[in-house]
């Protein structure tokens, strides 16, 4: 309960202080998350540090959770914001170290540090690695962006800023993929739902995401092909081609921008009425 306490009041200090920082207003509904390192506080409210939002994206002057497109939109100065009233991250738990070669408080070899208080989502595939945390493979992050040349997780419209070399990593520590038991492939995605180059312009799907392709349940990540909104995460299906992509990301590399429903979806949801 003390410590509770004095994490509340050193984020109520840092919610007075920082409103007269600059940067836009935050939104006081999030006054719960702030300062928990937990990763739920929403874009618009306050954090202490990266390892507050949910976007993974802490922007200065004042500590505000922003889209990675947004970062430096309304006064924002930029992801990489830390309060002096910030908590340490807890060290990872003896018993489950991350794999071989998933180590991490600095790129071993170039592009930005990263955020140690990810080192237990390190190759396990899960899609659960937040941005700025290490990867093996674009399977462990949930933007579906394994960024070069070290491997850390990226929006993928950053992919290239900070000295990263863009989406693509892939690490020699990463397990090989499983293949596809062959009694699942007839229902491994909707017709049409194909997968590797996109056929009407834009960048190409990740064919991993197949599985993720029409069912509209909003699990599909940022890279992967969809046949509207409902199909992705980010709540973004952009256009030429239909690919789940972060709105402040929607016009970059080809895209047209979000809103992209797809001919063979309407075609379907006009058939349930019948």
């Amino acid at each position: 309960m003390k410590s509770f306490t004095a994490i509340s009041f050193l984020a109520f200090a840092s919610y007075v202080a920082a409103q007269a920082n600059g940067g836009p207003a935050f939104d006081p509904s999030g006054a719960k998350n702030v300062g928990n390192g937990q990763g739920l506080q929403f874009i618009g409210a306050q954090c202490l540090s990266a390892a507050d939002c949910g976007s993974g994206c802490c922007a200065g002057p004042s500590g505000i959770c922003s889209g990675v497109g947004a970062q430096t939109q309304a006064g924002k100065t930029g992801c990489g914001f830390v309060s002096g009233a910030a908590p340490a991250a807890a060290p990872p738990a003896a018993a489950a170290p991350p794999p071989a070669a998933a180590v991490a408080g600095t790129a071993s070899a170039g592009g930005p540090p990263f955020d140690p208080s990810g080192a237990k989502n390190v190759g396990n595939g899960q899609g659960l690695q937040f941005i700025g945390a290490q990867c093996l493979s674009a399977a462990d992050c949930g933007s579906g962006c394994c960024a070069g040349p070290s491997g850390i997780c990226s929006g993928v419209g950053a992919q290239t800023q900070a000295g990263k070399t863009g989406c693509g990593f892939v690490s020699g520590a990463a397990p090989a993929a499983a293949p596809a038991p062959a009694a699942a492939a007839p229902a491994a995605a909707p017709a049409a739902a194909v997968a590797g180059t996109a056929s009407a312009g834009g960048p190409a799907f990740d064919p991993s995401g197949a599985k993720n392709v029409g069912n509209g349940n909003g699990v599909q990540f940022i890279g992967g092909q969809c046949l509207s909104a409902a199909d992705c995460g980010s709540g973004c299906c952009a256009g030429p081609s239909g690919i789940c992509s972060g709105v402040g990301a929607q016009t970059q590399a080809g895209k047209t921008g979000c809103g992209f429903v797809s001919k063979r979806f309407i075609s379907r949801s006009r058939r349930s009425l019948l």
